[in-house]
């Protein structure tokens, strides 16, 4: 059982880098391809062309079954410049500018104040860019009609009658202020849409109500629509994602290529959120079991959630995904957004302690390196045992080697083997488990520094001006990855001051590739640079612990380790003074 148990530990080693490295390339790859929708439906959709289709019936876990408004059904889409020739409404909230539509009561821009389109751009990150002739959000359905062509009237602002015609509203942090929409569905039926804007807060709330009670079956139902174009599947921070809070508490997350173009149920959740890495919108319906509901046309994506037969209540949130700041705008839970992976108990107080460490720091360059030198020095003693246990089976290397020479039965050797280990105290697997060990900590920070937005933007020191983002120099008009290298070289190093447990040389030329196996993947998949400086830092330290480990006679490796770190600190301080 024990033969060739050193190059098993070996392999182990090899399997758990490789491991890893699968785990970050797989986490920066695009999602599949959008699937179209099946023959079928798309034969379906075709034969009915502009008539109004029949409503869908959806059961779920609701108290109620609902009729839905098929996503197939509308008339032409109102152009933009319909939409805005209405007369508007703009809501400043002092994080958000809203620009709200008198015909059909829809929202033709949310621009976010404090977060901008481009590095160095000063105008706001608009998160609605619906293209002309489509929906726009805050779609009103009562039973089968919708109020995409109701023309309404403001009729109050905070209870008082409006008297301007396109009035801009300032709310002051801390406040409210509630716009009422008055119209007439196509029935005759008066609908009311009733806008609340906290100041200071990405929530507001929509109370919607129609006079006439809705037949049995039937509700009213809000929805958003968001384009996801299908060219921000190329790009990692903005590939699009749909996720639902199931009544369970579990996350679902839902692939594009699932939502077909027709309304289509799927089942009871708390809300619906359309975004990407760092931005969502959601839906948050107060009614009990309501079923959520989700289409596309074309690339605009659509998610729906139903009130009751006369009114519905319902939370929007459209806003970064600031985990703190989620947590604390209602007991929703939209902090269960952020996918922080199977290693989210560890995930959350490493992201919790980047945030503390940049509150002293006031760069999150800095604070990274804080962050790794914090976890690099609580994790020495499983490092100190991982390498004690590969220098011992590199000792007895030359006796395992003699032992396969002189003996030739598999079962003799394997005993002779095993009574070696035990005369010098080696645990063949020794060496890996405490690496093992440290994998759940690796992935936990790798996810916290991925799903952190506050990097977005976020510069650090020369020419490294988003951690984000990939990192790259300008040198005669060729960006060079220059911390990409930088990490090649140091994985190098490392690995020349790693002890190799294993004498087959192919095995040691498979370590010895490794780096530079790693620089082209992260070439080809760039990844951010806040991710890339963690891992030089983490070598770095790597290297310091691994040559004093070697050579115990040179000094404490908890010294070496806190003077290196200080080093570090000192020199990525003085990197953003440059």
């Amino acid at each position: 059982m024990l033969d060739n148990s050193k190059e098993q530990n070996t392999r182990t080693l090899q399997a758990i880098i490789i491991c890893i490295f699968i785990a970050l390339i797989w986490s920066n790859l695009n999602q599949p391809p959008r699937q179209a929708a099946p023959a079928g439906e798309q034969q379906q959709q075709e034969s009915q062309g502009g008539a109004a289709a029949p409503a869908v019936q959806v059961q779920s876990s609701a108290p109620q079954q609902v009729t839905l408004p098929s996503a197939g059904q509308a008339a032409k889409h109102p152009s933009r410049a319909e939409l805005e020739a209405a007369k508007s409404a703009v809501v400043n909230t002092g994080v958000s500018q809203v620009l709200l539509s008198r015909l059909g009561g829809r929202v033709l821009s949310l621009k976010l104040q404090d977060y901008k389109t481009q590095l160095h751009s000063e105008e706001g990150l608009d998160l609605i860019d619906n293209p002309d002739g489509t929906s726009f959000p805050l779609g009103l359905y009562a039973g089968s009609e919708s109020d995409e062509r109701v023309m309404y009237s403001l009729v109050s602002i905070n209870g008082a009658p409006a008297s301007e015609q396109s009035p801009v509203v300032t709310v002051p942090q801390g406040s409210t202020a509630s716009l009422e929409l008055k119209g007439t569905l196509p029935s005759g039926s008066e609908v009311t849409k009733k806008i609340t804007f906290r100041g200071g807060s990405y929530l507001f709330s929509v109370d919607a109500a129609v006079s006439r009670r809705l037949p049995d079956g039937q509700a009213l139902w809000l929805e958003w629509a968001q384009l996801f174009p299908a060219s921000a599947e190329s790009g990692r921070n903005a590939v699009p994602h749909i996720t639902l809070l199931e009544p369970s508490g579990k996350i679902k997350q839902v692939g594009l290529s699932d939502v077909v173009e027709a309304a289509r149920g799927f089942g009871a959740s708390k809300w619906a959120a359309l975004g990407n890495l760092y931005f969502m919108s959601t839906i948050i319906p107060l009614a009990q079991g309501s079923n959520t509901v989700l289409g596309r046309e074309g690339e605009v994506y659509f998610a729906r959630e139903p009130g009751g037969s006369e009114s519905g209540r319902f939370e929007v949130y459209s806003g970064p995904k600031d985990y703190k700041m989620l947590q604390y705008v209602g007991d929703y839970h939209l902090e269960r957004s952020i996918d922080l992976g199977w290693f989210s108990f560890l995930a959350l107080p490493l992201l919790w302690l980047l945030h503390y460490l940049y509150l002293y720091l006031h760069n999150y360059g800095m604070a990274i390196i804080a962050l790794t030198l914090i976890v690099k020095t609580a994790l020495l003693p499983l490092s100190k045992a991982s390498f004690a246990s590969m220098k011992k089976m590199q000792e007895v290397q030359p006796e395992i080697k003699a032992l396969r020479e002189r003996i030739k039965d598999p079962t003799q050797l394997n005993q002779e083997m095993l009574a070696l280990y035990q005369r010098r105290g080696i645990n063949p697997m020794g060496g890996c488990f405490p690496i093992a060990i440290q994998i759940p900590v690796f992935l936990g920070l790798y996810n916290a520094l991925s799903n952190s937005i506050e990097l977005r933007h976020a510069g650090f020191a020369l020419w490294i001006t988003d951690l984000s983002a990939p990192e790259r120099l300008e040198m005669f008009g060729i960006g060079v990855p220059v911390m990409v290298l930088l990490m090649s070289a140091s994985m190098i190093i490392q690995q020349w001051t790693t002890p190799n447990p294993s004498a087959d040389p192919q095995q040691q030329k498979m370590m010895m590739m490794m780096p530079i196996i790693f620089a082209i993947m992260f070439i080809v998949y760039p990844m951010p640079a806040g991710l890339v400086l963690y891992w030089l830092v983490n070598n770095i330290i790597s290297i310091t612990q691994q040559v004093y480990m070697r050579n115990t006679e040179k000094g404490s490796v908890y010294m070496a380790t806190f003077v290196v770190s200080m080093l570090t600190l000192a020199g990525g301080y003085i990197l953003t003074l440059i």
